[in-house]
């Protein structure tokens, strides 16, 4: 776990994707929220895993589950209004990366979605969260949109097999990874079948 800094530091300057150099504002990591941002990750990384165990059919894990995130997406609509969107030099890489996460995994509206996307962009330009997170994000809210998916970030079990959903013009998926720092859907695919579907 990262620890926070508890002095201000002048930060480097980030590439950002077009290929400028942007300076971002030197900050205090804002412990609290990151403290909150960790709880939470913490919790659903467990009640996550659990029900996961269970193949999707404990329905006491998935309400438990849903409470959670729900309370979550709750108190991140309260942080956006006072602070925007948490990235690294707010509350650090790790707690950052867990509100990324939240907002994944949350049934909450997709218009908050598609605002969080947006704000995960804007970040993502300031070199405040990796890229990479904003495809998975998009994946997300395009498939919540009825949309096809654009990186293939998001899989399913069909015939005992895990497949990804739907790709918009699929012969360009790779493409499209690259320039988001991901690696092929072919590699993407074996990881996520020896995690998934061990031997």
């Amino acid at each position: 776990m990262t620890r926070a800094r508890t002095a201000t530091r002048k930060s480097p300057p980030r590439p950002a994707r077009n290929g400028r150099t942007t300076a971002t504002p030197a900050r205090r990591v804002n412990r609290e929220l990151r403290a909150q941002l960790l709880r939470l990750d913490r919790l659903d990384s467990t009640l996550r895993a659990a029900w996961v165990a269970t193949e999707f059919k404990d329905r006491r894990l998935e309400r438990k589950l849903e409470a959670l995130t729900s309370a979550g997406i709750d108190w991140l609509r309260e942080v956006l209004k006072t602070h925007g969107w948490p990235g690294h030099s707010l509350v650090g890489t790790s707690a950052a990366a867990a509100a990324w996460r939240l907002v994944q995994h949350a049934e909450c509206s997709v218009t908050f979605q598609r605002r969080c996307l947006k704000l995960l962009r804007d970040a993502a330009e300031r070199g405040e969260v990796p890229i990479q997170q904003v495809a998975y994000l998009t994946d997300v809210v395009r498939m919540r949109e009825g949309k096809k998916q654009l990186y293939g970030t998001k899989f399913r079990k069909v015939k005992g097999e895990l497949v990804p959903y739907p790709i918009e013009k699929p012969d360009a998926v790779d493409a499209r990874r690259r320039q988001m720092n991901l690696p092929s859907l072919e590699a993407y695919a074996r990881r996520l079948r020896r995690q998934f579907l061990p031997s």
